[in-house]
């Protein structure tokens, strides 16, 4: 069994590096879906020969071929554009897959660049729930584990969550919410101060706690958007001891760097 499975793996080893395998039309065809970006929506017969390096007549086929099969149509008389199966292509893969497993390879990604737990969190009623963390590379061991549930309104990451739902959804979460406790100067005492505080919330792409919640703990918080909606499904986050990182590294470059994370895993959320 272990011998057919090692033959199998380099058969297949030699036939990714043997050109003879290769389906030069197919090539070609990927070639052409590849070459159109967001500053190039259209192009011409000529433009896609000159791209493959081929006469009009073979680009001729390989554009028929794809507008067949519904991957190019014509956007003008003499251009031609991405049809709908390409998107379909992406979006019933990645339809596919739930956030968690979408967002782990990132989060994995973000870990080994800022060297710190990476966690990944859910609104539910007036609570934020951890539904998956990643431990820092570090001597740092994050002892939060997945279920854990924080109060969402003490919290940048329950801020962040809250701050995408109407005024309207907040009060009715809240209407019968009477446990205002309190970690720092920056936690709402009330409903109203916390509609005052979601308001400035709304206006920022991160949020960044330093020992305002776990009082020697930084974290850093940013939404992570659906694609089909454009409302908040998640919040991406970090944290560490304060002493990790200066206040001003972490308040910019590593705010950053989740910011770029979160954008990143966004694009995959539908």
């Amino acid at each position: 069994m272990n011998s057919s499975i090692e033959t199998d793996s380099q058969e297949s080893d030699l036939i990714k590096n043997d050109d003879r395998y290769l389906v030069p039309g197919l090539v070609r065809g990927l070639a052409i879906l590849q070459a159109f970006n967001q500053q190039t929506q259209e192009m011409t017969i000529t433009e896609i020969a000159e791209i493959l390096d081929v006469n009009r007549s073979s680009a001729f086929r390989l554009i028929y071929t794809l507008e067949s099969c519904g991957f190019l149509r014509k956007a003008s008389q003499k251009t031609y554009a991405l049809d709908s199966k390409v998107m379909e292509l992406g979006f019933n893969s990645l339809s596919r897959q739930s956030l968690l497993d979408l967002a782990t390879p990132l989060m994995k990604e973000l870990r080994d660049q800022t060297q710190l737990a990476v966690h990944l969190s859910i609104l539910e009623g007036t609570h934020i729930v951890f539904i998956n963390n990643i431990q820092s590379n570090g001597t740092f061991s994050s002892n939060i584990g997945l279920g854990t549930r924080w109060p969402a309104h003490a919290t940048v990451i329950g801020q962040m969550l809250l701050a995408d739902l109407t005024e309207t959804e907040i009060r009715d979460r809240y209407k019968s919410f009477n446990k205002w406790e309190t970690f720092s100067e920056l936690t709402p005492k009330s409903l109203k101060e916390l509609l005052q505080r979601l308001s400035y919330v709304k206006t920022q792409r991160s949020m960044v706690s330093w020992g305002h919640y776990n009082h020697d703990m930084a974290a850093c918080a940013v939404p992570i958007f659906k694609q089909s909606t454009g409302k908040v499904t998640a919040v991406l986050s970090v944290s560490c001891p304060l002493g990790t990182y200066a206040e001003d590294y972490f308040k910019n470059e590593i705010a950053e760097a989740v910011l770029q994370s979160a954008e990143k895993i966004s694009k995959f959320i539908y």
